[in-house]
């Protein structure tokens, strides 16, 4: 591999880091005394991204959200973050903090979360919502 190559992946790699530093923690403190603009359940929304995602990214990106679902998956994954997956499509960013509340839920469950809104992934992929907690 050549060194041009190497700078290139490291530098991907650093600018992704760098995207990531606002953290989940961060965004969940920001919003903890904020009423939600939105009450959705998770399919709504997910819909409304699938049927028009720019007029939907408008709407909820940015906004506290408090969405409505059925959890289908808990794991955490990139640099260990905690994240829920709402079985209408739509993803949720816990921080560290929440672990102990997080230990409580199961698949299956129906769950109110709040957080911000942030944009849709893809199809496959979902909506995102930020520095979620368990309403």
């Amino acid at each position: 591999m050549s060194m041009k190559m190497i700078f290139a992946a490291v530098s991907l790699a650093l600018l992704a880091v760098l995207a990531a530093c606002e953290t989940e923690s961060g965004i969940a403190e920001s919003i903890a005394g904020q009423d939600a603009e939105f009450r959705v359940s998770a399919a709504q929304l997910f819909a409304e991204y699938e049927s028009n995602d720019s007029a939907a990214s408008e709407k909820y990106k940015g906004k506290v959200i408090i969405v409505t679902g059925v959890i289908s998956k808990i794991y955490r994954a990139f640099l260990y973050t905690p994240y829920v997956d709402l079985e209408a499509g739509v993803r949720c960013h816990f921080s560290d903090t929440e672990d102990p509340v997080m230990l409580t839920l199961s698949e299956g469950q129906t769950i109110s979360m709040k957080g911000r809104g942030d944009r849709m992934l893809s199809l496959i992929s979902g909506v995102e919502l930020r520095g979620c907690t368990v309403e």
